[in-house]
């Protein structure tokens, strides 16, 4: 399969999703996400973790307000992606309260306090969003190349779950070399598992 080619499968199949998840009415969107939110939140992922990568939902995104919420009373640290970037990886800031979460010039809610950037390598587990996932891991996003980027700069040990709805599992999704794969993903009715990988977050040299 040609680049070309790839990349039309690519746009068709992110079409073919995003026209799914509009389709979700909110109540329910707000329903099967909380049932997700809570399936994640039982997971060994989650329980080990110190510092979390946590998205903001977006255009019918997953909600993880509830995470939010769980990981800030666990003692968590929690973060979020900023819309200013510098190449393809990410930054993030740390919040400790979602009343720290505003609109960027992305309209993507994001920390508006000023603070320390929170180290991509000290970041245990990454949240992703998508637009499809194979429930052998593969991951279809927006296009960007952020994630992929990101996650390919992060720590080995650190350790990446997609949440998304039932209808944006798929059978197939074309990949290339950079997309990176997830350990798990989660939807309202299962957990299927990608790459995962055993949780050995305390074995991160980056860790202060």
């Amino acid at each position: 399969m040609t680049s070309d080619d790839l990349a039309a499968r690519k746009a068709a199949l992110r079409q073919e999703l995003s026209a799914k998840r509009k389709a979700i009415a909110p109540e329910l969107l707000d329903e099967r996400g909380l049932k997700i939110q809570s399936r994640f939140l039982a997971t060994h992922y989650y329980h080990r973790a110190r510092v979390i990568a946590l998205y903001a939902p977006f255009r019918g995104e997953v909600p993880t307000r509830d995470i939010l919420i769980a990981a800030i009373a666990d003692g968590k640290i929690i973060c979020y992606p900023l819309s200013h970037v510098r190449g393809r990886v990410l930054s993030f800031r740390s919040i400790t309260s979602e009343s720290e979460l505003e609109p960027g010039r992305l309209g993507v809610r994001e920390p508006t306090l000023p603070s320390e950037l929170v180290p991509v390598d000290q970041i245990d587990l990454f949240v992703v969003p998508g637009l499809g996932f194979t429930q052998n891991g593969k991951r279809l996003g927006r296009g960007g190349g952020y994630y992929d980027a990101t996650l390919e700069a992060s720590s080995p040990h650190s350790r990446r779950v997609g949440l998304g709805f039932n209808e944006q599992v798929v059978d197939w999704v074309p990949t290339e070399t950079t997309d990176i794969d997830m350990d798990l993903v989660v939807t309202e009715s299962a957990i299927y598992r990608g790459l995962a990988r055993d949780s050995d977050y305390n074995l991160n040299p980056n860790h202060s």
